[in-house]
């Protein structure tokens, strides 16, 4: 599969409480972008990619490719995102593309000189996912590096105490909906200078680049297998009654 069959690209994120909408064509340039903040995204995502499509003037028969934010981030929201993708996908045999909404953090973090960067994105429950990335401003970097191999969800206080051994003593920039919910605690953690308050991200326009790289790489998801990468184990609802045998 040719990166030239496989763009332009759909590309979106629906991690958290903004579902993010761009449209991009094969080098990257973002044709159009939507977004809008809600409770839930069942309602509008599919709305706004129509509204990105008609901007491009493109129809989705004329699109190589949809990608999609594969969390961590909210549950609700990241099904809600895959089913779309899916069913944008399925019928006209598009390729899919699952980004890591962490990884697209990071990217839209790394806007600023710094050897570390902290994407920090909301897990409910008290908890913040995370992860640390090396910047760019590292030499030989040309996208944000992860460093160590899973993801992070933990309670901010213990996050920020993991974050200031792990950094020892780096300039590190963080930001994301998890900082902006426990800004107090991460005000109290690190200078100012360093967190980025409201940052518009994961962003639909990092989503769709990164997936760009993956198609260069002719690195595609199993349509039929794809699923969000939740963070934590989905929470489960037992019924009060007990089963009854036979």
């Amino acid at each position: 599969m040719t990166t030239a069959l496989s763009l332009p690209l759909l590309a979106f994120d629906t991690s958290t409480p903004t579902a993010r909408v761009a449209l991009l064509s094969a080098d990257g340039t973002c044709l159009a972008a939507r977004e809008k903040t809600a409770a839930r995204h069942s309602a509008n995502l599919l709305a706004l990619c129509d509204e990105v499509l008609r901007e491009g003037k493109i129809r989705v028969g004329d699109l190589g490719s949809i990608a999609c934010g594969a969390g961590p981030g909210s549950f609700t929201g990241l099904r809600v995102g895959l089913a779309v993708a899916k069913g944008l996908a399925l019928p006209t045999g598009l390729p899919l593309l699952l980004v890591s909404s962490l990884d697209t953090l990071a990217c839209d973090l790394d806007v600023r000189p710094a050897p570390l960067l902290l994407p920090c994105i909301d897990a409910g429950k008290g908890q913040i996912y995370a992860r640390i990335y090396r910047g760019t401003a590292s030499p030989g970097e040309s996208l944000p590096r992860p460093l160590g191999e899973n993801d992070w969800v933990l309670a901010p206080a213990v996050l920020c105490d993991l974050v200031r051994d792990e950094s020892q003593g780096q300039s590190i920039v963080m930001g994301g909906t998890g900082v902006d919910r426990y800004l107090d605690v991460f005000r109290s953690a690190f200078p100012a200078e360093q967190i980025l308050v409201s940052v518009p991200g994961p962003s639909a326009t990092s989503i769709g680049r990164l997936a760009i790289l993956r198609i260069q790489r002719e690195e595609f998801d199993d349509l039929a297998a794809a699923v969000p990468r939740y963070g934590r184990p989905p929470d489960i609802t037992r019924s009060k009654k007990p089963l009854l045998a036979g």
